[in-house]
């Protein structure tokens, strides 16, 4: 469809002018009138009775889409349309809704052009015959939603009709419904009437807001003179939905109450409404009807809370028959429409336009109406001097047409019309009267025009004169003002003051507390005015004054900050020699006061007056203000050299008064010839020094005109302060003279120096080259030659017992409850199974629909957060650890329930967080069923690589305070501040070893070590190879043994901290190294019993920051090299040079990441885990239900519930699994590994440039080799043959047995009880509201009452 241009799109609804001007065709339903039309994608939609047309263009029916046939339009009786909307939803597909009075209500959603229903819901619209409904589809955070406004009910009694809604919804007027289910919710936006049944025109949106015009239903009344209204919403937040009633404007439009069309101006960003009205009663008055504009942004600015708010319009009454000219001039040109407003006022309803036709509802008919008459032009001077866009004059045909009407109408000068004209401003030719008006409900409308009532702030005094501007004022009798407000229940009622003439009169206000009180004017003693809102407010006070000097001549700008300016009248300088002196006001607002400051001739240094503020007829307090002399200015100087732009300096005595530069103004007079001319500078600062202040100023001249500089005088004006200043001596030169040899000095050594820190910063560049150089040489050759001594014995796999294992997955973060589980098993069970009260809540946890039930109320609160949502699910796994069969039914159904839940907004969202009892239950449910894979098939490997990345890690020098390392995946943890450093081979004695039988023999191994490692670490590392050599720890802890360095002459104990140690020049200490007490060849090393203090590794000491280790502080790290080639040059390192450290990891352990994966998604002897395989054929099986056919839901489903949920927890927490230590290194570099491994399940393809993250570019050419490989995978898994019931159930039943007597099923128990009772009300309420859960609702009170008296029995 050819949308019309903008400037006529708003008046093409009110096409009831052109009811003369019939178009060749028309249509008609058969037995029922037309109530809507829609105009869309070419066709034309017309509803009526019970029918709905699609016609062509030419207006003959392509298709009847309800009924389809046999019935016809009139039958049921009664049944109208109310609602006709079409919108376009992503990927161009169409919808379009239809509103019945039929069902209560009716609304369809259909698909277009299939007209597939895709929704038919009840109670949306209004059922009412003559009921109003309005409606407007906007979408909202990528949802669709309906805005509807109806006429629900009204004061009659329609109980005959069958859609009375119910007490609750009675006065529900605007609701706001998901185009999902065409449901009203309470969170997206129910408005409901106060008293009145309403009346809705029309829906319209305007950016984030909506419009609903109205008029109340008694308004139809002949005697109601009550103005319509314009309803207008408020979008919420995104994360909030819904709409929120902003408030309501009033609309008048010159007395008249009723709405007959409406439509919405948009050109640009500006937009206005335009609307049709007509008085109450049917006499055909002339001016009985009007059009009426309003702006959309001023409604949306000034609809307010109140309902008595008054917005009025620009009004122009027309006569029946009467054609209005609305010119609008714009890019497209000039554009001439013709209004014809029809005597009987049965306005059309106006549907759309296709190329230059317009169709509209009219008589009951379709009428297909052309957009212009241009046949009534006889002339070309007629055709063009018409300004009617859409006619041209046809050179060919030599006549006036629309352009597809005039062969060869494309060629320059074939069809010409006005578009050229110059005019480019929207002109509407209306008359536009008063502002406010207050009418009489007779006949003739006697107005009372209300313009302005200033001021409408004032204080809590009261106001002894307000002044009220408008019309008529000498024609009324009667003038009183009605002044509404909280502090009591009865209005005050002012008579008027004094009416100056026809357009002014005032009013005294009384003093009253501080509040916002309705005004408004009553005449004749008729319907009060539009209320205003008059506002009093608390007395004025000031706080601060800038600035807070004046010089003595005044004129001064003063500002003075304060609140509720707004209510004084003046400003007072109060002086103690003359009388008070009134200061002229400068525009401000109500915190701040603008004013200039009086001349006092007769002030002294420091003198001080009052500034008070005048309220009516009271004088308060505010600030003093201090007065100066006058600024002193010494002289000038005027340089002239840059020709023809002059610069000028005005020299200034110091004074107090802060003049800014804003303040001066400085001009030049010079003569030319018998002439004086003036130049006025741009001051451009103000410097101060302790002599005396200069400020500089500039002027650039534009002309040639000669300056005569013997003739030129400078003056300074400073607000009422003007000055003549007197040009500077000739001593200036001899000042040159005395500073000239200074100044040569000064470039001398500036020089000098320059040369100086040239040369430095070309050896730091020389330097930084050379070390860029070596790095980049020495990760070349360690990528190419480096291997990684993998230690392929390592003796037994730490793995944990099942018990802690299963403790670490379910309570993660929970220490407390893993240490009550932890606890022995009582041997007897025996008075477990007497305890009646656990037994019967062990029996109601047995109860599936209880349980489900259960779970989906305590998920409904909102104080169930997230950490009781999984300790919840943790507690259940561990009360139902022997009925594994039953606990995997109750995850099927809970499963269920969120995909439900889940489909109505993102189905690939499953299962992806930890938000809901289900999920963390699957987690769990997982770590059962796969602790045997994980410890006979993945243990080995994974703790293979948590072996080999530690081995890594310590081959290079490792921070003890930071933990940071030269070799890691991390970039986070990387240590690239490491200085030079070398190998050591130490011979360490361990004597006394225990295992070893003679009990006293000793062992001398050789342990390489760093020259930069701590004490601390040489231990731990010589710990180590005596565990790799003998298979068995020493037997001492790290902290039980000390070093001692063993020589011919003397014997020394190796401490990180000593009285050798380095001190740094900021105090701080470095730790001793290896490399600190030179061991040599002759040295022996010997591990002894620990006695003294000792400090350890980074993973077991808190260092303070006075102590250092590799990273070395700023003031020490930029220190001169020592170095024989590189004596006396910094040495830079720049943290990029090392990131081939990260890659040389990432290769030496490649290989064992690759094995660990592999074990992971491969399928040993062709067989998939009971759990995976089971679990992963429910997900295809829900899929196919739900007819979900997009394969890449399905494999989202598996790696959400899979490897996200399962796999990438082990992989980032080792401690699960095996008994060991992770160190925050470790953990940087396995959530390296483990983002590597999601990627790999990951559908999106990765884009990585060269500002990518490192940890994505490490793995970056692996992932798609290992994508295909997950892929192949998931297609295995899905290709083996099915389970059958029988074989999963087998399976967990002997998952059950095994984890027989593991845990105290009685404190999981009581844990779920305690849920249970804190949302004890809610529970029960929900199973009393159930069918079926009678006998359920028993037991579990019988539960309560037992653990009640339980608790009774233990405070006896």
């Amino acid at each position: 469809m050819a949308a019309p241009p903008p400037a006529l799109s708003w008046a093409l609804p009110l096409l009831a002018a052109l009811a003369g001007a019939a178009g060749p065709q028309s249509f008609e339903l058969p037995g029922a009138p037309i109530d809507n039309i829609e105009v869309s994608g070419g066709a034309v939609l017309v509803a009526g009775g019970s029918c709905l047309y699609e016609l062509r263009p030419e207006l003959r029916p392509r298709r009847r889409v309800v009924p389809a046939a046999g019935q016809g339009c009139g039958e049921p009786p009664g049944m109208r349309s109310n609602l006709l909307l079409h919108y376009e939803e992503a990927g161009g597909v169409g919808v379009l809704l239809t509103g019945w009075t039929q069902d209560g209500g009716a609304c369809q959603v259909w698909e277009q052009p299939s007209y597939r229903q895709r929704l038919n819901q009840s109670e949306v619209v209004s059922c009412l015959p003559d009921g109003s409904t309005a409606g407007v589809v906007f979408q909202q955070a990528g949802a669709w939603y309906l805005a509807v406004a109806a006429t629900y009910s009204t004061s009659a009694d329609t109980n005959h009709l069958h859609c009375e809604p119910s007490k609750s919804d009675k006065e529900t007027v605007i609701t706001v419904r998901s185009m999902v289910n065409l449901k009203s919710k309470e969170e997206l936006g129910i408005i409901k009437r106060r008293e009145e049944p309403l009346h809705f025109v029309d829906a319209l949106q305007w950016g984030d807001h909506l419009f609903f015009p109205y008029y109340t239903l008694k308004a139809r009344l002949a005697n109601n003179t009550e103005p319509p209204s314009m309803a207008v919403l408020r979008q919420l937040g995104p994360s909030d939905g819904g709409l929120t009633l902003q408030g309501h404007v009033y609309l008048d439009c010159g007395c008249r109450s009723l709405i007959i069309s409406s439509s919405l101006v948009r050109q640009g960003e500006r937009g206005w409404w335009v609307g049709v009205f007509r008085h109450s009663h049917n006499a055909k008055a002339w001016n009985s009807t009007a059009v009426c504009i309003f702006g959309m942004e001023e409604m949306k600015e000034r609809a307010c809370a109140s309902p008595h708010f008054n917005m009025n319009g620009k009004i122009s009454e027309v006569n029946n028959d009467t054609i209005i000219h609305l010119r609008s001039f714009d890019n497209m040109g000039i554009i001439q429409l013709h209004i014809f407003l029809m005597v009987t006022f049965k306005f059309p309803v106006y549907g759309g336009c296709i190329n230059s036709m317009c169709y509209c509802i009219l008589w009951f008919q379709v009428r297909r109406i052309p957009v212009a008459n241009c046949g009534r032009f006889a002339s070309e001077q007629e055709c063009l001097s018409a300004k009617d866009p859409y006619c041209g004059w046809c050179s060919f045909n030599q006549r006036c047409t629309l352009k597809e009407n005039c062969t060869h109408s494309n060629s320059i000068n074939g069809w010409y019309n006005i578009s050229h004209a110059p005019d480019k401003d929207l002109k509407i030719l209306l008359s536009f009267p008063a502002k406010y008006q207050v009418c009489t409900p007779s006949f003739m409308c006697v107005c009372l025009f209300i313009q302005s009532i200033e001021p409408l702030w004032i204080s809590t005094l009261g106001k002894s004169e307000i002044t009220v501007k408008g019309e008529n004022f000498t024609r009324a009798s009667g003038i009183k003002l009605i002044l509404t407000g909280i502090t009591g229940c009865k209005p005050d009622v002012i008579k008027v003051r004094n009416v100056l003439n026809d357009t002014q009169m005032t009013f005294a206000l009384p003093p009253t507390r501080k509040e916002a009180k309705s005004i408004c004017i009553q005449a004749n003693g008729k319907k009060c005015s539009p209320p205003m809102t008059l506002h009093y407010v608390s007395l004025p006070s000031c706080s601060r004054i800038t600035p807070n000097t004046s010089w003595i001549s005044g004129g001064r700008k003063i500002t003075t900050t304060g609140r509720n300016f707004n209510v004084v009248d003046s400003v007072i300088i109060s002086d103690d020699q003359r009388s008070n002196l009134t200061v002229s006001r400068c525009p401000g607002n109500a915190s701040e006061y603008h004013y200039l400051t009086p001349s006092l001739s007769h002030a002294t240094e420091g003198k001080v007056v009052d500034m008070m503020l005048r309220v009516d007829t009271t004088f308060i307090p505010c600030v003093k203000l201090h007065y100066h002399p006058d600024p002193v200015f010494i002289n000038y100087q005027l340089h002239t050299e840059l020709d023809p732009d002059l610069e000028l300096k005005i020299y200034k005595e110091n004074d107090n008064l802060n003049i800014s530069k804003t303040e001066v103004e400085v001009y030049l007079l010079y003569m030319t010839g018998a002439q004086t001319k003036k130049i006025w500078f741009s001051v451009q600062n103000i410097t101060k020094k302790p002599d005396r202040s200069t400020i500089l100023c500039k002027f650039k001249r534009e002309g040639t005109d000669k300056i005569d500089f013997s003739t030129v005088k400078v003056f300074v004006k400073l607000g009422n302060f003007e000055h003549e200043v007197k040009p500077t001596s000739s001593h200036i030169y001899l000042y040159v003279l005395i500073l000239l040899p200074i100044v040569v000095a000064a470039f001398i050594v500036t020089r000098y120096k320059s040369k100086e820190l040239t040369r430095k910063q070309s050896q730091q560049l020389e330097l930084l080259e050379y070390e860029i150089r070596k790095e980049i040489r020495e990760g070349f050759a360690e990528l190419q030659m480096d291997e990684l001594d993998v230690v392929d014995s390592f003796g037994t796999v730490p793995f944990l017992d099942y018990k802690h294992f299963a403790l670490r997955t379910f309570f993660p973060e929970s220490g407390g409850f893993a240490s009550i589980f932890s606890e022995e098993m009582p041997q007897s069970r025996d008075q477990t199974s007497k305890d009646e009260s656990f037994n019967m809540l062990h029996a109601l946890i047995c109860n599936k629909n209880f349980l489900v039930t259960l779970i989906h109320t305590l998920e409904k609160q909102k104080n169930f957060s997230v950490k009781d949502r999984c300790l919840f699910a943790s507690f259940l796994t561990i009360a139902l650890q022997t009925k594994l069969v039953y606990l995997t039914h109750i995850l099927e159904v809970l499963t269920r329930d969120l995909m439900e839940q889940s489909s109505n907004v993102q189905p690939k969202l499953l299962l992806r967080r930890t938000e809901s009892v289900v999920e963390k239950l699957l987690t769990n449910w997982m770590s059962v069923c796969l602790s045997g894979f994980l410890r006979e098939t993945i243990g080995e490997p994974f703790y293979l690589l948590v072996t080999t990345l530690n081995q890594r890690i310590n081959k290079g020098p490792v921070d003890a305070i930071t933990c940071k390392a030269l070799y890691t995946l991390n970039e986070d943890w990387l240590l690239w501040q490491v200085s030079e450093f070398k190998t050591v081979t130490l011979n360490i004695i361990f004597e006394k070893i225990p295992e070893n039988e003679s009990g006293d023999a000793s062992q001398t191994i050789q342990v390489n070590v760093l020259d930069c490692d701590t004490i601390g670490q040489a231990k731990e590392k010589s710990l180590q190879a005596f565990f790799n050599k003998n298979g068995f720890l020493y037997g001492l802890q790290l902290d039980e043994i000390g070093l001692e360095l063993v020589s011919e002459e003397q014997q020394r104990e190796l401490l990180d901290i000593d009285g050798s140690s380095e001190v740094m020049d900021d105090g701080i200490r470095k730790l001793n190294t290896i490399g600190h007490y030179e061991p040599s060849r002759t040295h022996k090393l010997v591990a002894v019993c620990f006695i003294n203090g000792s400090l350890l590794c980074c993973l077991d000491v808190d260092y303070s920051d006075e102590h250092c280790h590799l990273i070395l502080p700023d003031s020490e790290a930029n220190k001169d090299v020592k170095g024989a080639g590189h004596k006396g040059k910094q040495k830079f390192k720049v943290k990029e040079m090392y990131l081939t450290k990260l890659l040389s990891t990432k290769v030496a352990i490649h290989a064992v990441v690759e094995k660990l994966f592999r074990s992971i998604w491969s399928l040993p002897n062709n067989k998939a885990p009971v759990a995976i395989k089971y679990f992963f054929d429910f997900l295809d099986a829900q899929a196919e239900s739900k007819k979900i056919t997009d394969p890449d839901v399905v494999h989202i489903w598996k790696t959400n519930s899979l490897p996200l949920r399962f796999w990438v927890n082990i992989l980032k927490n080792p401690q699960f699994v095996f008994d060991i230590k992770k160190t925050s290194h470790i953990d940087g570099c396995l959530s390296v590994i483990a983002q590597a491994f999601m990627d790999a399940f990951s559908l999106a393809e990765q884009t990585l440039g060269k500002e990518a993250p490192t940890n994505k570019l490490l793995y970056a050419k692996d992932i798609p080799l290992y994508k295909k490989e997950v892929k192949a995978y998931y297609k295995a898994i899905r290709d083996l043959p099915p389970l059958t019931t029988a074989e999963v159930e087998e399976f967990l039943a002997q998952e059950s047995k095994k984890h027989e007597n593991e845990f105290n099923e009685k404190v999981a128990l009581f844990e779920i009880y305690k849920y249970i009772v804190k949302y004890y009300d809610e529970i029960i309420s929900k199973l009393e509201r159930e069918r079926g859960f009678e006998e359920v609702q028993k037991q579990l009170q019988q539960v309560k009452a037992l653990f009640d008296e339980k608790k009774k029995c233990k405070w006896h």
